[in-house]
């Protein structure tokens, strides 16, 4: 046997043992009272007990305190040691898989030395349980008779691990699995873990701060709300273990603000955040021009979420925005963010045009539950819906029925705090009509409502795009995005050209002028929307309009900066005629041209 230095931790009565010496230590004693966990300690008895395969392994997600039930086990069976194996110092130095094995038999070997010796039997704790598995097909072959003979030898083996790396790493491995009695350790539910708080307040003799179980209740809510991706009780017990560092370092109240500032802190979620019903609209309105329909009908469905009284058991509000491209839908999903969560990071979006095929089902349904799971609190956007393979949309018709799903780990992930958007292009020859007779500068819905019944039926109608009756059933309302007009489309262009105004000027210092000609009425936002544009519907819209912007303005203007930068004064203004001036002009020889701006001297010059 190779040369062990003795881990003292073990005290003198493990010189006989020095692999457990070495590799394992005591297991400590909890730090606090284990409530609600009777069950649980009892079937670890049990198992414990059992004449052959005395060896359980604990499932649970990290923080439910499966560590904190091995202590309470120890606590209650005074007759055997508990000793937790140190995997990270038993697998620093392996250079092969052999080695592994090797050490745990001789590990088992000393167990069974020990009980001879000291006539009492082990109960080794293996944390991390999967690592074992990880390291080497060796190591678990080695593994496997040992615990087959466990209850044999004396040998009582507690592992424990979390449904996700045992689906990963040992479930495959069945007769692996068959020597491991399971116990699924649940999250504590409300009443035990208000019990675990209180319990801790009193440990740390700060009760009096608290009047009532109110706010103990709120860090559980909170908790489950806002911080998804831990566990009971472990996130209630940090945020819990944070107020209290508050507390001591600076003496502030113990209440409901400094509960949410935690949360904010940790979570990036700022709860005590409520939205101004009043404004919805008109940040709506603000963000997204022309669409005062749809901007009252997302209204209506938020006020509804806003005030609580949606149902509870579904996402928040689930809405379809149907419409010609580059007419405000993603940019209308962003504004919704902002308003609701006071960021447009809050949008979560699913290009579904990548979910065509059958073969993308489960990678769709991971990613998704995934997301959810990190970010429950969203606007979550379903683009171009249309384009979704059949069985997608049926995992949505889940989404929107119950408001949940199982991921790959057989964790529930909640949607009913989503506001789901779905958007399509569908129904073009019907906005094509609108674009053709009915558009206005506003979109207030006069048209919009005689063109209603043709863009459903559209919707449901015949073809690749038909939309589903069950998934369309289940919207809570319809949006029609009406298509931009020129004076809109002039808006989103004045728009775009001032932010990019404003970036050159906070990135380079650079005032920029677009210079209008005094011999005729030609400005860069009409030459922008007018000359040689496509205004038909498959256009772009905006999108066509930021397009133009970017190839023929903000490359020419990049590049000017690029070879000329003691330049701080540049014009960007139209050279040449332009057809849309002249109906017997054919051809256009406009284009844009930049160089440096004199200086400002009536009104030729402006900056917007």
């Amino acid at each position: 046997m190779a040369e062990i230095k003795t881990n003292n931790k073990l005290g003198s009565e493990f010189t006989s043992t020095p692999f457990l010496a070495e590799y394992t230590t005591f297991v400590k004693k909890p730090v606090r009272d284990i409530i609600g966990r009777e069950k649980e300690l009892k079937r670890i008895q049990a198992a414990l007990c059992r004449p052959e395969v005395s060896n359980v392994i604990l499932l649970a997600p990290a923080g439910t305190g499966k560590t904190m039930l091995v202590q309470g086990s120890m606590m209650q069976d005074t007759n055997r040691l508990y000793l937790e194996v140190d995997l990270a110092r038993m697998i620093s130095d392996i250079t092969d898989a052999n080695q592994m094995a090797a050490r745990l038999k001789s590990l088992f070997d000393e167990i069974t030395i020990f009980r001879k010796e000291k006539g009492k039997e082990i109960v080794l704790f293996i944390d991390e349980f999967h690592q074992v598995v990880q390291l080497s097909d060796a190591a678990v072959e080695a593994l496997k008779p040992l615990l087959a003979d466990s209850g044999t030898r004396g040998i009582k083996v507690i592992a424990a691990t979390t449904y996700v790396e045992f689906d990963i790493h040992i479930k495959p491995n069945q007769p692996l699995v068959e020597r491991l009695y399971r116990i699924n350790v649940q999250e504590t539910d409300k009443d035990t873990t208000v019990k675990i708080l209180k319990e801790m307040a009193m440990k740390y003799n700060v009760s009096h701060l608290f009047y009532n179980d109110v706010l103990f209740e709120n860090i559980y809510d909170y908790t489950n709300r806002y911080v998804p991706a831990n566990s009971q009780p472990r996130k209630s017990i940090l945020v819990l273990d944070a107020m209290l560092g508050w507390y001591n370092s600076t003496g502030c109240q113990m209440n409901q603000k400094l509960l949410a500032d935690v949360i904010y802190e940790s979570e990036g979620v700022r709860v005590s955040i409520s939205v101004d019903g009043s404004k919805i609209r008109a940040a709506l309105d603000e963000a997204v021009y022309a669409q005062r329909w749809a901007t009252l009908a997302i209204e209506k469905r938020l006020q509804v979420a806003v005030a609580g009284l949606n149902d509870h058991t579904k996402p928040m509000t689930t809405l379809l925005f149907s419409g010609s491209t580059g007419t405000g839908k993603t940019e209308m999903c962003k504004a919704m963010a902002n308003v609701l969560f006071q960021t447009h990071r809050a949008l979560v979006r699913f290009d579904m045009t990548e979910y065509s095929q059958p073969t993308s089902l489960e990678r769709f349904r991971e990613k998704l539950t995934a997301e959810i799971w990190k970010r429950p609190y969203c606007v979550l956007l379903f683009d171009e819906i249309e384009k979704a393979c059949g069985d997608v949309t049926r995992i949505l018709l889940q989404v929107l029925d119950d408001g949940r799903l199982i991921d790959r780990f057989e964790r529930e992930v909640s949607f009913t705090n989503c506001y789901i958007v779905l958007t399509t292009n569908s129904a073009s020859e019907v906005y094509k009509q609108i674009a053709a007779y009915s558009v206005d500068d506003e979109g207030a819905g006069q048209h919009l409502k005689e063109y209603f019944k043709l863009i459903r039926k559209s919707l449901l109608g015949e073809g690749s795009n038909r939309f589903p009756p069950e998934l369309l059933n289940r919207i809570d309302s319809i949006v029609p995005f009406q298509p931009l007009s020129q004076n809109t489309l002039r808006r989103v262009a004045v728009k775009h050209l001032k932010q990019l105004r404003d970036r050159i000027r906070h990135a380079h210092g650079i005032k920029l002028y677009y210079i209008d000609n005094d011999k005729d009425s030609r400005s860069v936002p009409d030459y922008i929307i007018k000359e040689e544009a496509d205004t038909s519907t498959d256009a772009g819209g905006a999108r066509g309009v930021i397009r133009r912007i970017n190839d023929e303005i903000t490359s020419e203007v990049s590049k000017f900066i690029n070879e000329n930068p003691e330049v701080k004064r540049i014009g960007c203004f139209v050279q040449g005629a332009v057809a849309y001036m002249d109906k017997n002009r054919r051809v256009s020889n406009a284009h844009i041209v930049v160089k440096e701006a004199p200086k400002p001297t009536g009104n030729n010059i402006s900056a917007g």
